[in-house]
């Protein structure tokens, strides 16, 4: 959705910074060894600065105490959000950085902290309180959700993510898994994913109640979204139908930097104080103030733990399969779907055959590449099928690029099942049933 940014200089415990040169001879002529503090300002801003101590102290050992004991300085509610506990202990800095999360946007630094492991268990029994209470809970997510499945993000500072061959071969994390198992069991009811990676719908959670609104890697009507570009109309009319009706906003994993559907967070907070938005993420956002419960930890702890809360049955992990029903297989990758053959917009009065077979000719009926077409190529190593689009170069113009897009199987299970209104495609000749 933006383009990466540069490596930061992350400051650490076991950063090693240059000393000036009278540094290094006062520091030799003592036998003293020079190592770093860490501190927290009035203003709750994180310093590093330089001391010296006794060679034989175990450094590392004397760091990771310091860093324990080191806490933010803010506003009770800030941390704890408006529905937390004053007495809360407050959370505790585990990495100092102090580049912004997000450079050249609105954002705090990139320091990243964890809740005090008591005050983490009373926040989960306030989560799980809340969410019974609510009556149209949606989830609002970013790339923070989905870095431990090895899906690098944008605004945190840790390389220990799983490696990938491809983000395509990246699977659902615990806490996509517990999203799903919320609203299979009817407690979550729709989810803005500002995500491309399809990781909810592997996880088992339905398209149909999947707004991506930046975009997707499994749906070649919806592009992914640059920071300078629209989101797609329709899209952006069923974000705004839930930003007036959601009473709960669990939002995870994203810096919440001043994007346009960052509004899901802060509206719902403001028409629904008593349950109103809850924060999950290791750093600060500038939206901190207005939630009703903040976490500062990595979505998978907080989601794990309140699965076990709320007793919730999660899937299991493994390779999604869709479930298509029998009378709407003709043959293999040629489905009968009931939408007009013409739009792609359903329609319960005809069918007709969606073939998906190696060179079938297919077209987009939807979106900024409406009518741009495509053969399809094959299917991927999960058995997502390939397409081969051909795009101009510019309006108007007669050349065209080749690009393969992914077409996602749950946009198969969904259309024979009749779960969404639009098609992401037709095919170009159509086969009436």
């Amino acid at each position: 959705f933006s383009p990466a940014s540069s490596q930061p200089n992350r400051v650490d415990m076991s950063d090693k910074t240059t000393d000036s040169l009278a540094q290094q001879l006062a520091n030799a002529r003592v036998g003293l060894k020079p190592r770093n503090t860490v501190f927290t300002d009035e203003r709750g801003n994180v310093h590093m600065e330089r001391i010296t101590g006794d060679p034989l102290v175990d450094e590392r050992k004397t760091e990771e105490k310091k860093a324990s004991q080191e806490r933010m300085k803010a506003p009770w509610i800030h941390m704890h959000g408006r529905l937390g506990e004053k007495n809360w202990a407050a959370p505790i800095i585990t990495k100092v950085c102090n580049e912004d999360a997000r450079p050249g946007y609105n954002t705090c630094k990139a320091h990243e902290y964890n809740e005090d492991p008591e005050t983490f268990s009373e926040k989960i029994k306030k989560l799980a309180e809340i969410i019974q209470k609510s009556k149209r809970c949606i989830a609002y997510t970013g790339a923070g959700i989905s870095t431990a499945s090895g899906i690098a993000d944008y605004a945190s500072r840790d390389s220990g993510r799983p490696k990938l061959m491809s983000p395509f071969d990246a699977q659902p994390t615990l806490a996509h898994r517990v999203l799903a198992a919320l609203h299979k069991e009817g407690f979550l009811k729709n989810w803005i994913q500002q995500n491309h990676d399809g990781l909810p719908q592997k996880a088992g959670y339905p398209q149909k109640d999947l707004n991506e609104i930046h975009g997707s890697w499994y749906d070649p009507s919806n592009p992914v979204v640059m920071m300078s570009g629209n989101l797609r109309e329709d899209l952006f009319s069923w974000l705004i139908e839930w930003e007036k009706k959601s009473d709960l906003c669990l939002t995870l994993g994203t810096s919440l930097c001043g994007m346009n559907s960052d509004r899901m967070a802060l509206t719902c907070s403001k028409q629904n104080p008593e349950l109103g938005t809850v924060i999950i993420s290791l750093q600060q956002t500038q939206l901190d103030e207005h939630a009703s419960l903040r976490f500062f930890s990595t979505c998978d702890k907080v989601m794990g733990a309140l699965a076990k809360e709320m007793n919730l049955k999660l899937p299991e992990e493994k390779v999604y399969i869709p479930n298509i029903p029998k009378d709407t297989i003709v043959e293999q990758d040629v489905f009968l779907v009931g939408y007009d053959a013409k739009t792609g917009k359903k329609n319960g009065d005809e069918r007709f055959k969606l073939d998906l077979r190696v060179d079938s000719k297919v077209v987009i009926p939807v979106g900024q590449y409406k009518g741009v077409q495509g053969t399809v190529q094959g299917k991927n190593r999960e058995g997502h099928y390939k397409i081969c689009f051909y795009h101009r170069l510019k309006k108007g113009s007669k050349i065209k690029r080749p690009q393969v897009r992914v077409l996602g199987r749950w946009w198969i299970e969904a259309a024979t099942n009749g779960t969404i209104d639009q098609l992401p495609l037709i095919p170009l000749t159509i086969s009436a049933d």
